[in-house]
């Protein structure tokens, strides 16, 4: 275990997404900044996947209840805790990973990174905005939304990335 620094990223960014990002609409809502999925992409990799479930749950359950959600992002923070443990293996390196890896930039690499946080915020993302359409005729403008805002999100925690870490790469 790396100690707490994972766990007070996912504090402040639970705390940015609801008092800075909460009621951004940028694109008549085609980005969609969902800043609270920055802590979850960076807890540790070693962690169990019931622990990022449990996790992912308190975080979806907090924001729901902060921004009377009704449950869209519990239900859509569950699918990600769902499927972190499936992308990590996924991505997993030849040598498997180290007891204090995280999901960072510097400690994993530009292409890991990328890879892994595109494709977890598009099945959170789709998840969501499936959800919120509600009816098959809407599913293809919210799965292109779901494809933009993983993009979006992509580029600002790459630059969330950028502006907290170290040069010293350790992978």
């Amino acid at each position: 275990m790396v100690g707490f620094i994972p766990y007070i990223r996912l504090v402040i960014a639970w705390l940015l997404h609801v008092c800075c990002f909460q009621y951004l609409v940028l694109g008549n809502g085609w980005y969609f900044p969902a800043f609270h999925l920055y802590g979850l992409l960076l807890l540790p990799i070693a962690l169990s996947p019931l622990a990022v479930l449990l996790i992912s749950a308190i975080v979806g359950f907090t924001l729901d209840l902060a921004t009377m959600g009704g449950g869209l992002y519990t239900s859509s923070a569950l699918m990600m805790g769902l499927s972190i443990p499936a992308v990590n293996r996924l991505f997993s390196p030849r040598e498997g990973y180290e007891v204090n890896d995280i999901g960072t930039l510097n400690s994993m690499g530009f292409q890991w990174f990328t890879s892994r946080t595109i494709l977890l915020l598009f099945i959170h993302h789709v998840w969501m905005f499936s959800l919120e359409a509600g009816r098959w005729g809407l599913m293809a403008e919210g799965w292109g939304k779901a494809l933009t805002s993983a993009l979006f999100g992509w580029g600002l925690f790459l630059a969330a990335q950028w502006l907290t870490q170290s040069n010293k790469r350790s992978r």
